[in-house]
């Protein structure tokens, strides 16, 4: 007991050992132990989850709120441990303002002052409304994460395209309330009189997120009007590829060589598209270069057998034109025929399929692909000759 009271007396750069020794425990906890219990603490909240979601989503709940979870323990523990130095923290001043009175004997009175415990006060409220809305944030993305992967499930499109839009205006909505709260609460800005405020600047703000908003009614627009969905196999400008998501910024394109490409949604409405999916199916058009020197038969044989390769391929639908088209550098065979869209295999396998076996059917009959003739210029006979000159 004695030595317990000695501790408890015992000083060391002015501050009680005993403070010193919470502070440093607290602090060797929340680093070295914040990710265990995070793991802990997001097991227990996924039970809260277990009704509309399946244990093979776990992982993907891991991902999201792991994070946020780890940030929300770390201040919270840290703020624990800072606050046992608390009473050495406010007598460290970082600002301090007195006001001088003239021609009277009264001294210069302290009208203000900024201690390192009150910055750490403004510090802990900012992360921990940082990762709060961060974790909020991720909740809701975990929630239409679920909703997408049931209306994919149902093959819903309408829903697989109003969703993801939906999720990001609301997780816009949850970050502009965090961001409020941050001034009111940490930078004690009067919040109501700012909004007001922004009635005055509103004009000047519209100016200036003029592009975004144009983004975002023209998402809106293309969810009422439908010019396509989620899945369709579209075409804008130079652009073709499968619609993958419709934001309120952009849209993602896969394109056919599975580039992803993400285009303003404003350009969607502001130029001409085409929906193949539609008209039910995709046209492919390809030409086929063959040797010179080949005989009559043999080409009406490499156009019957490519004809037939794709009349019998069971992901092609319609006609198949397969003509000699022109004589060139190489003789040129013209090939056409169409996918159904959608269809059980992507427009890349199915063009890769036949592709291997057209490929296959022009070495077995016409020798391999033509190229262009190259004509080789003896550099050495011409330099002779000049120097005979």
């Amino acid at each position: 007991m004695d030595l317990l009271n000695d501790i408890k007396q015992d000083l060391f750069l002015g501050l009680p050992i005993v403070l010193l020794l919470r502070f440093a425990i607290i602090s060797i906890v929340a680093i070295a132990l914040r990710r265990y219990i995070a793991a802990l603490v997001t097991k227990l909240f996924f039970v809260v989850f277990r009704k509309i979601a399946h244990q093979a989503q776990i992982q993907k709940f891991k991902e999201l709120l792991q994070g946020p979870i780890q940030g929300v323990l770390l201040c919270i523990l840290l703020f624990i441990a800072l606050n046992q130095l608390h009473l050495y923290f406010e007598k460290i001043m970082l600002f301090e303002r007195h006001k001088s009175f003239a021609h009277t004997n009264i001294a210069d009175v302290l009208t203000s002052s900024f201690s390192l415990m009150e910055l750490i006060d403004h510090l802990f409220f900012l992360g921990l409304i940082f990762y709060v809305i961060l974790l909020l944030a991720r909740i809701m993305m975990f929630l239409f994460y679920l909703w997408v992967e049931r209306a994919v499930a149902a093959k819903d499109r309408e829903r697989q395209q109003l969703l993801p839009l939906l999720r990001d205006v609301l997780v816009v909505m949850i970050w502009s309330i965090g961001f409020f709260t941050v001034l009111g609460v940490v930078f004690h800005v009067n919040v109501a009189t700012l909004i007001a405020g922004l009635g005055f600047g509103g004009v000047a703000i519209a100016f200036a997120a003029k592009e975004s908003l144009e983004n975002l009614l023209a998402s809106f627009m293309i969810m009422v009007d439908k010019p396509f969905t989620i899945g369709d196999h579209i075409k804008i400008g130079s652009v073709e590829g499968r619609a993958e998501q419709i934001g309120f910024r952009s849209t993602r394109i896969r394109t056919l060589d599975q580039t992803l490409v993400s285009l303003p949604n404003k350009n969607l409405i502001g130029t001409n598209l085409e929906n193949f999916s539609e008209r039910g199916r995709a046209r492919v058009k390809l030409k086929l270069n063959a040797h010179y020197g080949l005989s009559e038969s043999a080409l009406k044989i490499v156009i019957q057998e490519l004809k037939s390769i794709i009349e019998n391929n069971e992901n092609t639908v319609g006609d198949v034109v397969v003509f000699l088209e022109n004589f060139g550098a190489t003789i040129e065979i013209s090939v056409g025929y169409f996918i159904p869209v959608p269809s059980i295999k992507t427009m890349e396998e199915i063009k890769q399929e036949l592709n291997l076996e057209m490929y296959k059917i022009m070495y077995q009959y016409a020798q391999g692909f033509g190229f262009p003739a190259q004509v080789s210029i003896n550099t050495e006979a011409k330099n002779e000759m000049d120097i005979s000159e």
